[in-house]
């Protein structure tokens, strides 16, 4: 509640300042509240702490937080160093203080009714960051397929929450256990569509890179960063519930989940623009971490709950250095976008960092992930790891062709870009998402139920 009080007050006194202090002042804002958020880090497992009547948290809550500020603040900060973003900045300052306010609240708050409310209310400021900023006429296109996708697809979980307060007499998080043999398909469908819809999950991942596409870089980066994450974030709640175990339903969506690692692996190797890569390569990623929360078992949440947060800083990362790049030869294709390399080959140092962490070269904590939720799934099918050695072959022919086609040489052509170098303030973004990377590194542990 205090992180709440904070925020509030913050922003109400940024208010005040000049407007070409403002920008600087609330991206220091978002720096101390992701210094504050950590103290509710109080350990590992399931255990809550109550902060009001309405609010509590534990540590899935807590990381939530933590990454919902630090990305918040990073789209911020990336998007004051762009100049191709049009309109009045501090509305764009106030849209996404405002998805994080409503982010920072969904990962808080302990009744299942205000957390349908607050997590579809999260669609509205990132359709207005969409709508105002995006690149191409097709946003608004874009803007009705995602939210025909995410409020068509959680419509079901809202008719479960309301017959839950209509004859339980609440939908309080931690007070009702529903757990009897009468749940079938149709309720657990319910209860999760919406949920893998929002990570997105393999065959519903079609809005994704329609948004990404049509989003400027600091609607990608909070796209990528923490909304995708709130899928995860819901299925985690309604597991521990309902109180899961392994069924047929889950089976089911793990299936989906490795072949939609596969397909999404294909798919960025046959993409020419850099932003479309970079979706399909999330659609892959978070098939690791639908295949570790259906598991059930302890190892697979800890390698979901790694891959949450570590895609959470790797793929704004990518969508970054995909900005700059862009920016500079005011294209997304990825051939034209070795000409900004070539004339700033600082940037193909970025590139091979993010591209090796994006892959999981060790010691990035996505390896680390990858390797529970394949431990997981293989004691279950072992034949499983056919298809999984496939998505490994094709995730590094993407890679590696991502990394040659950017850093290419050509002779006798004349580069076209429209700056000579790239500044700190250009990269200032990145140098702030690689320390939270490391601290994911060595507390991969954080997660595990003791």
């Amino acid at each position: 509640m205090g992180l709440l009080i904070l925020m509030a007050l913050n922003c109400f006194c940024v208010m005040f300042l000049n407007k070409k202090d403002q920008t600087v002042a609330v991206v220091n804002c978002f720096g101390v509240w992701s210094a504050f958020s950590l103290m509710y880090w109080g350990g590992s497992g399931v255990s809550r702490e109550s902060l009001s009547e309405l609010f509590c948290v534990d540590i899935y809550s807590s990381s939530m937080i933590s990454l919902s500020l630090w990305i918040c603040g990073i789209s911020i900060l990336v998007s004051s160093c762009m100049t191709n973003l049009r309109g009045v900045f501090n509305s764009y300052l106030i849209l996404v203080t405002l998805l994080c306010f409503l982010l920072v609240q969904c990962f808080m708050v302990n009744t299942l009714a205000m957390f349908y409310v607050l997590f579809e209310s999260t669609l509205i400021p990132l359709a207005s960051i969409i709508g105002i900023w995006g690149g191409q006429i097709e946003r608004v296109p874009s803007i009705q397929y995602m939210a025909a996708y995410t409020v068509g697809g959680s419509f079901p979980l809202l008719l479960i929450f309301t017959t839950m307060e209509v004859h339980a007499g609440s939908s309080f998080m931690w007070f009702i256990s529903m757990k009897t043999t009468s749940l079938n398909w149709l309720f657990w469908g319910g209860c999760f569509l919406g949920f893998l819809i929002k990570l997105p999950a393999f065959p519903f991942h079609a809005w994704l890179p329609k948004a990404h596409v049509q989003a400027p870089v600091g609607g990608s980066v909070i796209l990528a960063g923490i909304l995708l994450k709130l899928g995860g974030y819901g299925i985690t709640r309604m597991m521990m519930l309902f109180s899961y175990t392994l069924e047929s339903f889950g089976i089911l969506v793990m299936s989906f989940s490795i072949v939609g690692s596969v397909y999404g692996a294909f798919m960025c190797l046959r993409q020419s623009d850099i932003k479309k890569l970079i979706a399909y390569s999330s659609v892959s990623h978070m098939a690791f971490s639908i295949m570790g929360l259906f598991s059930c078992t302890e190892v697979g949440m800890v390698g979901a709950y790694i891959m949450l947060v570590s895609h959470g800083f790797i793929s704004p990362g990518l969508f970054v250095l995909s900005g700059i790049n862009s920016e500079m030869v005011h294209s997304r294709k990825i051939k034209v976008m070795s000409d900004g390399v070539r004339a700033a080959p600082s940037l193909g140092f970025f590139w091979l960092v993010m591209i090796m962490a994006n892959l999981g070269v060790p010691p990035c904590p996505v390896i680390i992930s990858e390797v529970l939720s394949v431990v997981c799934v293989i004691a279950l099918y072992p034949w499983v790891f056919v298809l999984l050695l496939m998505y490994f072959i094709l995730s590094g022919a993407y890679s590696f062709s991502l990394y040659c086609q950017l850093t290419r040489t050509k002779k006798k052509i004349k580069m076209k870009v429209f700056f000579n170098e790239v500044t700190l303030k250009d990269m200032s973004a990145l140098y702030f998402l690689f320390y939270p990377l490391a601290e994911v590194l060595f507390k991969w542990d954080l997660w595990a139920m003791m």
